[in-house]
């Protein structure tokens, strides 16, 4: 892989060197004398958690935002992710894929072809013609085909509708604002309780109740549109709401612990006081 000049200015042979140390412990934990869990793991295995590291990282962001955690905390969440994906890579090998290297190749090839802008004599006036090179080089060039359909399934549900939509409008199908998205999500809404409600009187049990299911999957397909009109990633949005409840909720425990009780032995009108005063308390920074 061929760097001009430029680029070449920022190298770090520190880093080189560092890196291929870090490729040798992988291989070391893999060998046969190495570690049994690093050994046994494989494609699949490591699935989740290249999922789950990759959510820590999101997690350790957001808590260095409200002052829980510091960069180093991110640094550290990021060297898990690094560690997965080189054990990925090994296993990749292992199945008989491309090396390492092969992958460091190509996608550093595949970075200077997508931006010609900065590797070549294309001029872009902002982010939205890079993005607009980018969807016609993977098309023209790379024969890759970019449409709806061809929204990876290996993806959370979450992050692929999220996906599904954003190619959609790209081709057009879209709203103008986000105005009728409120009225779909009221829409959504209405027909999943009626289906509840024709479930209960029919003494149909709503888990494993299909039109619940179906119901309950568009309007949480609507709830992500949403969240990209408003130009919010839906998962960092979601990671953000389970951190307000499990901070809040830990205010209602600790006070409760004061009062030597137990949220089984408190009225839901006192945890709902409780809750609004976790609400207030951070909101007042204390």
């Amino acid at each position: 892989m061929k760097i001009d000049k430029r680029t070449g200015e920022f190298l770090e042979p520190r880093e080189a060197e560092l890196f291929g140390r870090y490729a040798a412990i992988i291989r070391r934990l893999r060998a046969p004398d190495g570690c049994p869990w690093d050994r046994a793991q494989t494609l699949p295995s490591l699935r989740r958690f290249i999922v789950e590291e990759a959510f820590e990282v999101l997690a350790a962001i957001n808590e260095k935002e409200s002052g829980k955690a510091s960069l180093q905390d991110i640094a550290e969440e990021l060297g898990d992710v690094l560690l997965v994906t080189m054990l990925l890579a090994d296993a990749l090998v292992q199945a008989g894929g491309p090396s390492f290297s092969d992958i460091l190749r190509e996608n550093g090839e595949k970075l200077i072809r997508r931006h010609p802008h900065v590797f070549g004599d294309v001029i872009v006036r902002d982010e939205h013609d890079v993005k607009r090179n980018w969807d016609e080089i993977k098309e023209t060039v790379e024969k890759k085909v970019d449409g709806v359909s061809a929204t990876g399934p290996g993806l959370p549900p979450l992050e692929r509708a999220f996906e599904i939509q954003k190619r959609a409008a790209r081709l057009g199908f879209d709203w103008s604002d986000e105005d009728p998205v409120y009225e779909k999500i009221v829409e959504e809404t209405r027909e999943l309780k009626a289906e509840v409600q024709n479930a209960r009187e029919k003494n149909i049990p709503l888990r494993d109740n299909l039109p619940v299911e179906s119901e309950l999957g568009d309007l949480l397909f609507s709830v992500v549109n949403l969240a990209r009109k408003l130009k919010t990633d839906p998962s960092v949005a979601m990671a953000g709401a389970n951190e307000r409840f499990l901070s809040r909720f830990a205010h209602i425990e600790k006070r409760l612990q004061e009062q030597k009780k137990t949220v089984a032995d408190t009225s839901l009108n006192e945890l709902d006081e409780l809750w609004e005063e976790a609400k207030r308390a951070k909101r007042g920074g204390s």
